[in-house]
C-alpha cells in the first residue's frame, strides 16, 4: 500500500469511500490475471464503498482507459505494444466494459442474494478516461499537469529503467504514460472523491482486514517500506513493475493541495504457479474472461487441475468464502486428495463468478461427457459445448446418405489414411462413435442411432484422436 497507512483504518470507517481501478484495453477481454483485482474490487464493495472502473485504467468503480489505452502501460514489458486503431481501441473497451459486468452481474446475483442479503450493492461505475481528456490541448494539459512533473523522478521508475537498458529503449509516448495515469486519478479524486486506487502485480503478499462490515477481506500491499508507517508483519515482496505509476498518482495528488489529503494506492498479489509462471498462463495459452475466447469447461478445467500446493491460496483469494470455511474445505481435500474437492470448489466458485450458473452448468455437463465417455452424456450437449471440448478437431461436413457404413464414415471423416487401417482398427475396438465402441466396419449410420441432437457426430480413434461430423 502507498499512503499513510496508520490512517488506512480511520478513513474506511469514517464514510464511505470510492476505489478505482483501470484496465487498458490492449485485448477484446480480460484474462485470469485481472481476476484478482475485480475481487478485491468486489470486496470493496460488498463493505459499502463504491467501485469505479475506467475504460483503460484502474478503479473500483472501474475504469476501462480509451486515452491511455492509445498509449500502453509499459510495466513488466521489454518492448513496445503496438499501435492500435481507434477503432480497435473503442471494440476492446466495449468488450471488457461487458467483461467488467458480467462479473459484477454475477457476483450480485450468485454470491450476495443467495446468502441472503437484501440490501442493495453500490452500482458498478464503468467510466471512459477520454471524457476528461478531450477537454485539454496538448500544449494546455503539459502547461497546467506536466509542470508538475520531475524528470529525476519519472525516470527512476522500474517500468522506465528496464526499457531504457533493453535493445529497443522507450518511446516518448510510453513515457508519458505514467503522466496520463496519475492524472486518470486526480480527475477521480477531484470529481468522484476517489480516493483509493487498486492495482494488480504490485507484488507477493497476503491480506488485512478493513472493517467488520467488509465481511472479509481487501487485499493491500505495501509499495515503499520507508515511506509506509505499517506495521512489520505487512511486507512487500517484489513485484515492482506498476509501483511507479500509483506513486505518480499520490504525489500527483499530494502535490496539488496545501492540506493533507489521506489517499491510498493498494496493489493485489501478483499470483504465479510453483514454476513461477504467470496465473492464467498455461503453455503461452492466456485463460480470458469473455466464453468466446475461453470457454467455461476450459476456464473450470484451469483450476482444477491447480496443484494441492496453491489452492489453499487461490480459494482464500479469488473466492467469497471465509478463512473458516476455507480450512474446512482443506481439511475435507486432505482426507482424499485424489478426489480434489478443493480444486472443485475452487473452480465452481471462479466459474459462476466469471460464467453464471449456467456457465458452470455447462462446464460440468463437457466435464462429465468428456472424462466419463458416456454415450448419454454427449446427448445433453448443445452444438457449441461439443465444439467446445473439441475446438482443435477435424471437422468435417457430410451428407448422410442411405447405407452409408462405418467404414465409409470413418474414410470420409479421413480419420484414417487407409480402407485396410481403418477396418482393422475398427475390427480391433479402436474406433467409437459418440462414445460407443463400433467393432463392425459394415454397420450402417443411420440419423436415428449415430447423429446427436446437436447435429453433430463425434468420432474417436483410440484414446485421443477426436472427429467431428456436422452433418450437412
Amino acid at each position: 500500500m502507498y499512503g499513510n497507512c496508520s490512517r488506512l483504518q480511520d478513513v474506511l470507517n469514517s464514510s464511505e469511500q470510492c476505489f478505482y481501478s483501470g484496465f487498458d484495453p490492449t485485448a477484446d477481454s480480460l484474462h485470469v490475471g485481472n481476476l484478482l483485482v475485480l475481487v478485491a474490487l468486489l470486496h470493496c464493495q460488498r463493505a459499502g464503498h463504491d467501485v469505479i472502473a475506467v475504460r483503460h485504467y484502474k478503479f473500483i468503480h472501474g475504469q476501462i482507459g480509451g486515452a491511455t489505452g492509445q498509449i500502453g502501460d509499459p510495466s513488466g514489458r521489454r518492448t513496445e505494444r503496438s499501435a492500435m486503431e481507434v477503432e480497435t481501441v473503442e471494440k476492446n473497451a466495449s468488450a471488457i466494459e461487458e467483461n467488467l459486468r458480467r462479473v459484477f452481474s454475477n457476483h450480485e446475483r450468485h454470491f450476495w442474494r443467495e446468502r441472503g442479503e437484501t440490501d442493495p450493492l453500490p452500482p458498478l461505475r464503468v467510466m471512459n478516461n477520454m471524457e476528461w481528456y478531450s477537454q485539454y490541448s496538448l500544449v494546455d494539459f503539459l502547461a497546467i499537469i506536466g509542470r508538475r512533473f520531475r524528470m529525476s523522478n519519472m525516470l527512476s521508475r522500474a517500468s522506465v529503467q528496464s526499457r531504457l537498458q533493453s535493445p529497443d529503449g522507450m518511446s516518448f509516448t510510453e513515457f508519458t504514460y505514467q503522466v496520463f495515469q496519475a492524472y486518470d486519478w486526480l480527475y477521480l479524486w477531484r470529481r468522484h472523491g476517489c480516493a483509493f486506487q487498486a492495482r494488480d502485480g504490485s507484488g507477493e503478499g497476503w491480506r488485512a482486514n478493513v472493517p467488520a462490515a467488509s465481511r472479509n477481506f481487501c487485499p493491500y500491499q505495501p509499495l515503499d517500506s520507508s515511506r509506509d508507517p505499517c506495521s512489520d508483519d505487512v511486507t512487500q515482496v517484489g513485484g515492482a513493475d506498476q509501483r511507479g505509476n500509483m506513486v505518480s498518482g499520490y504525489e500527483l495528488i499530494t502535490g496539488t493541495t496545501d492540506e493533507e489529503v489521506d489517499v491510498f494506492g493498494l496493489s493485489v498479489p501478483l499470483i504465479t504457479s510453483e514454476e513461477g509462471a504467470k496465473l492464467g498462463k498455461s503453455a503461452g495459452n492466456t485463460v480470458w474472461l469473455d466464453p468466446q475466447r475461453t470457454s467455461p469447461f476450459d476456464l473450470y478445467q484451469y483450476f482444477v487441475r491447480r496443484p494441492d500446493g496453491e489452492v489453499e491460496r487461490l480459494l482464500l483469494l479469488f473466492t467469497f468464502y471465509p478463512p473458516a470455511q476455507v480450512a474446512a474445505i482443506i481439511e475435507k481435500h486432505h482426507e482424499k486428495p485424489e478426489s480434489r474437492h478443493a480444486q472443485k470448489k475452487l473452480a465452481e466458485s471462479v466459474t459462476t463468478l466469471v460464467h453464471g450458473e449456467e456457465g458452470l452448468r455447462s462446464a460440468k455437463r463437457v466435464t462429465n461427457a468428456i472424462y466419463s465417455r458416456d454415450p448419454e452424456a454427449l446427448v445433453s450437449l448443445a452444438d457449441a459445448e461439443l465444439r467446445s471440448m473439441f475446438r482443435h478437431s477435424p471437422v468435417a461436413d457430410l451428407s448422410l446418405r442411405s447405407g452409408m457404413t462405418t467404414l465409409d464414415l470413418a474414410m470420409a471423416a479421413k480419420c484414417f489414411r487407409t480402407e485396410a487401417d481403418a477396418a482393422r482398427i475398427i475390427s480391433a475396438g479402436g474406433f467409437h462413435i459418440n462414445q460407443r465402441r463400433v467393432t463392425s466396419a459394415e454397420e450402417v449410420v443411420t440419423a436415428d442411432s449415430h447423429v446427436l441432437p446437436s447435429g453433430l457426430t463425434l468420432l474417436r480413434v483410440g484414446k485421443k484422436n477426436y472427429y467431428i461430423v456436422k452433418w450437412v
